[in-house]
């Protein structure tokens, strides 16, 4: 029983690593390419730029790899 708590355990903060790394990596990336285009507007029209390819990065990319390494063992 402890050891499938732990194993439990030991998946999701797996996945919350990955997850949150990649969701870093990915709005970082997404800052930096939209920047050059967004100098000097207000920050939520940056952020409404932002948000539409962030959201395709953490369904197709960030998640799915997250849930490969999180995958219970």
């Amino acid at each position: 029983m402890a050891l499938s708590f732990l194993s439990r355990l030991a998946s999701r903060l797996r996945f919350l690593v990955v997850a949150t790394l990649g969701a870093y990596a990915a709005i970082n990336l997404v800052l930096a390419a939209l920047a050059p285009f967004t100098a000097g507007w207000p920050i939520f029209g940056v952020t409404a730029l932002a948000v539409p390819p962030m959201v395709l990065a953490m369904v197709y990319g960030v998640i799915p790899v997250a849930f490969r390494f999180g995958a219970p063992r």
